[in-house]
């Protein structure tokens, strides 16, 4: 699959799903899609913009270094992405590692 297939196969589940999450970790509920990211409510905060851009970035991290897949939202960090690490992380873990890896 194409990073853009990714991407909309992730927005796809966490549409159908209602909600992406890690087990132990927060909860982010699908609100909508816009024309290039989708909203998420948060458990504790406001409803947050992913752009569908910051999803590619967080599945090519994943790509780089699968190690990010099990360390943690923070791991993002390292690949610029700041202030929605967490539901990136959660949105990531929608899809195996081997779907983004293959």
């Amino acid at each position: 699959m194409t990073i853009d297939d990714l991407v909309a196969e992730v927005v796809s589940r966490i549409q159908r799903r209602g909600y992406a999450q890690v087990t132990g970790y927060n909860k982010f509920g699908f609100v909508a899609i816009g024309k290039e990211h989708v909203i998420v409510s948060r458990e504790m905060g406001k409803d947050t913009r992913v752009p569908f851009a910051m999803i590619r970035k967080a599945i090519e991290a994943v790509r780089t270094d699968h190690r990010i897949y099990h360390q943690g939202p923070s791991a993002l960090r390292a690949y610029g992405i700041t202030h929605i690490t967490s539901p990136l992380w959660a949105m990531v873990h929608l899809l195996t590692l081997k779907e983004m890896t293959h």
